[in-house]
Parts: structure tokens; C-alpha cells; sequence
């Protein structure tokens, strides 16, 4: 099915009318409102051009935000909005995969965006918000819901001054019931619809205060790929260093040792090599800062491959550190010594 915020167009016309959508201003309040102004770390799902985020960074003033989008023309407002405030980074990323391994978040908000996804991928999407949340985390979504009838969607697109055949064919709206049963079925507690008006919704829940993962996923395992910003390699570069530090880990047990089993590696690395295949990659912004990591991760009993270029294509041919590959490992152990990185 066609999704259309991929043209810019299409992007630049929803901020033209943004501000003109009724009652949105209520339904954000609502939104604010179960939001703990002490939270520290806010995801935003489909953050558009940042004006959700900027509304729950100014009711939580020591938080941190990660603005999610995956239409590089939100992307660019967003950073135009927050300018150089360094409280907040900027990830590309379509929703309709698997999200990437962010850290765990206080809350997760989002705007009308995920009902762009199929429905079998909304519930998927809410299974991995839990697995982000901490403990006592909240996720809201002020989201664009089906109407019982369609004589009721109509109604509501003659109050937006629009008709049926002028539909966002991106659309896949559903029903706000069908979603709360979900939000309890994955594991949310006190799950409601906290404000509506017509098609407009807020949906919330909250991860129960001391709980682990979801079931299914009891222990986080992911790899981080560090490399090095101050070198400015050519993206082709920067992706064939990243791949060679994130294939060591197999490549060294390939050196050593003829064959090679799943039983070779470690517990981590063997759920890594048979599951989901996290893995992040950030960026420091010189040799020492790069060496700093690689001591602490070592010093952390974690499995650290530094890569050297040769400097044949790049670096007038000196041999350069470029990058190092920390785990697969439990995410909690990778992340007290990457945590404090930005994403690359």
C-alpha cells in the first residue's frame, strides 16, 4: 500500500495544515498531563518536525529526547526546530521495521504516525515500546483512530473541510479498543482512552514498576559499533569499517579455530547469532576519545575488537584506528560504558 510521506510534498502540506486540526491543542494537554515532569528520557515515534517533542522537553526541563522520523524532510525541521540543543538526537528510522536499540526511555510518546503501519505491525511496535520502557514508564500515543461508521468518517472529514476521495491513502486506522486490549494483552497497566474527539485519540498505558522485559525477551542482547566522527570517511567507508568491526567477533573464532560452532561462542553472543541481531552504532570524535571506550569496555569484561586501517584508500596511506565493535552482550553491561555516546 502506498505510503506517501516519503515525497516531500506530501511532508510539507500536513505542516501547512498542522496547526489548523481541531482540538489538537486538548488532546496534547491531556498528553502532557501523564507525562512525570521529573522524567529523564523521552522517545518520540514519528516526531514530524518536532513539535510534540519540543512541548514534552519544556514540561520535563531535565529530560533528554530521541526524535524518531523516517521522511528526511520532518527530519530537517526537527533539527531546524531545536537548532543546536543538544538535548536532543535525531534518528532515521521507517516504523514499519523493527525499532532500533535506543536505550530504555522514561516515556515514549508519538503524534499521528503510527497508524501509517499495518495493524499486525502497530501491536509489534507496542511490544517493543514496553521492552524500552523502564519500570513505571509511560507510552502515550495522540493517534488517528477508526470511526465506528462511515457515515461518522465522513462526518469528520466535512469538519476538516476535506472528503473521502481525498483519504492519505497511507492510512491504516483502527479502532481504539481493539488497541487498549492490546496495550493489557503485551502488559500495560493502566490502560485508557485519556481524551478523544471524533477520530483523534489518547492512547496510554504504563509498564509496571519493577518488571523486567517482556516474556519473551527476558535479557536485552545487543552489539555497539563505535566509529570515529572526526575522521570524516566517505559513507561507503564508514559502512565497511562498521561491518568489518561487527564481524570480528566471528571472524577472530574463524582464525583460531577450524569449524567453527554456535557452541563456540558465549551464551550472549550465541542468543545474539539466533535472535533479533541488535545492534547500534555511535560516535566519538577522536583517537583518545575511541581508546577511552575501548579501556573501559575491556575493563568491563567485555569482548572488544579495535579495527586499524591499512590506509591504502583513506588517511595518505597511515595505518588509522577507525572504529572497534563492543559484545554482542547484555545491553545493560554495553550500555554503562556507551550510554553517554551519540547515535552516528
Amino acid at each position: 500500500m502506498t505510503n506517501e510521506w516519503t515525497k516531500a510534498l506530501h511532508a510539507e502540506a500536513y505542516l501547512a495544515r498542522m496547526k489548523d486540526i481541531p482540538h489538537r491543542d486538548e488532546g496534547e494537554a491531556a498528553l502532557l498531563s501523564e507525562i512525570s515532569s521529573d522524567s529523564r528520557r523521552v522517545l518520540d515515534l514519528g516526531c514530524g518536525n518536532g513539535h510534540l517533542l519540543s512541548l514534552v522537553l519544556a514540561h520535563c526541563p531535565g529530560a533528554t529526547g530521541v526524535a524518531l522520523d523516517f521522511s528526511p524532510t520532518m527530519l530537517e525541521k526537527a533539527r531546524e526546530r531545536f537548532g543546536g540543543d543538544g538535548r536532543v538526537t535525531f534518528v532515521e528510522h521507517n516504523m514499519d521495521d523493527p525499532l532500533p536499540d535506543l536505550g530504555s526511555f522514561d516515556c515514549v510518546v508519538s503524534s499521528f504516525a503510527i497508524h501509517h503501519c499495518t495493524h499486525a505491525r502497530k501491536r509489534q511496535l507496542y511490544t517493543e515500546i514496553f521492552t524500552l520502557l523502564e519500570s513505571g514508564g509511560v507510552f502515550c500515543n495522540l493517534e488517528h483512530v477508526s470511526s465506528p461508521t462511515r457515515e461518522l468518517h465522513i462526518r469528520f472529514l466535512e469538519i476538516l473541510g476535506s472528503r473521502p476521495e481525498d483519504d492519505d491513502p497511507s492510512n491504516k486506522l483502527l479502532d481504539v479498543e481493539t488497541q487498549l486490549c492490546w496495550l493489557r494483552a503485551i502488559g500495560f497497566e493502566g490502560v485508557d482512552c485519556f481524551w478523544k474527539w471524533r477520530e483523534l485519540a489518547l492512547l496510554s498505558g504504563r509498564k509496571p514498576s519493577n518488571t523486567g522485559a517482556t516474556p519473551s525477551e527476558p535479557t536485552r542482547i545487543k552489539q555497539v559499533v563505535v566509529l570515529r566522527h572526526d575522521l570524516k570517511m566517505r559513507r561507503g567507508k564508514q559502512i565497511a569499517q562498521g561491518a568489518h568491526a561487527a564481524m570480528s567477533f566471528i571472524c577472530r573464532r574463524l582464525q583460531a579455530q577450524d569449524p567453527v560452532s554456535l557452541d563456540d561462542f558465549t551464551d550472549a553472543q550465541h542468543k545474539w547469532l539466533t535472535g533479533s541481531f541488535a545492534k547500534v552504532c555511535c560516535r566519538v570524535n577522536s583517537e583518545p576519545e575511541l581508546m577511552e571506550i575501548h579501556d573501559k569496555a575491556l575493563d568491563a569484561g567485555l569482548e572488544v575488537h579495535l579495527i586499524t586501517d591499512s590506509g591504502k584508500t583513506e588517511f595518505h596511506g597511515v595505518p588509522t584506528r577507525t572504529c572497534l565493535s563492543i559484545g554482542p552482550d547484555d545491553a545493560d553491561k554495553i550500555d554503562a560504558v556507551t550510554g553517554c555516546l551519540e547515535l552516528l
